[in-house]
């Protein structure tokens, strides 16, 4: 009888032991990093990636992010792909989707100034109107599946230019790709976001005209199911610590 009673004991010992390493374990699998995924326009990767490292440094929450068109990606949430966050190059998705039900709200946070875009040492196209110069190759941004497409389009409305009169060799889903079209002087001229203008250091840059210019808001969004880490990421992205990344890489920021 004296030995059983000593194994039940060095049971109960045992067990308050073995349920507090489980315990243990259990708060140690939902103190791992959590993740977030933000749909993001092409043309704010520079910043966003630095804007994610730095907020999984201070929240241990991981940032993934999906890069393209802004039409692109505001298609895949109405079809059912939904982020955590989207940032999209302009305010027409955010409204699109706020009206459709799908995000609560949205900030501004930065400015995208369109530009017009040749490669150095190319004098072929000074000013808008050169861009009815039927010898001159043109690259736009496709006006469905970007913001700098959309914006081109209102431009040229602004400044009573027609397309059909353009010679438009290619449409580009990214700034990003009309970029880099002209970078390898694919093209004569394109219109870009002056923010990847300046980041590229390759391609010259003129100016466009205020009274034509279509400069676009960048909101950053808040999707219907949010959590404690959405919220947060949103905080930090309209910090002035995040709005000083955003001018790091030539960006204006709404102040």
């Amino acid at each position: 009888m004296f030995s059983i009673i000593i194994k039940m004991k060095n049971i109960g010992i045992v067990f308050p032991v073995l349920f507090a390493c489980l315990i243990g374990s259990v708060s140690l699998a939902q103190a791992e990093p959590r993740e977030l995924l933000v749909f993001a326009g092409a043309g704010m990767r520079l910043p966003l990636n630095e804007i994610g490292e730095r907020f999984e440094e201070q929240f241990a929450v991981s940032v993934i992010y999906d890069y393209e068109g802004s039409g692109r990606l505001g298609n895949k949430i109405l079809v059912g792909q939904t982020p955590d966050v989207f940032v999209p190059g302009s305010e027409r998705w955010a409204k699109i989707l706020k009206k459709k039900g799908y995000i609560t709200d949205y900030a501004p946070v930065a400015y995208h100034t369109p530009v017009i875009i040749t490669p150095k040492g190319n004098s072929k196209i000074n000013s808008l109107k050169d861009f009815v110069d039927e010898n001159n190759r043109i690259v736009l941004g496709d006006v469905k599946a970007s913001a700098i497409g959309e914006a081109s389009a209102a431009i040229f409305k602004e400044a009573a230019l027609e397309k059909s009169k353009m010679n438009v060799i290619a449409r580009g889903v990214t700034v990003k790709q009309l970029v880099l079209w002209i970078e390898g002087n694919n093209a004569d001229a394109s219109i870009a976001w002056k923010a990847d203008a300046l980041q590229s250091g390759k391609v010259r840059l003129i100016e466009i005209p205020e009274q034509y210019n279509a400069v676009n808001i960048i909101p950053v969004c808040q999707m219907v199911k949010a959590t404690e880490g959405t919220s947060q990421y949103v905080r930090y992205i309209l910090s002035p610590e995040a709005k000083r990344i955003f001018k790091k890489y030539g960006f204006e920021v709404v102040e």
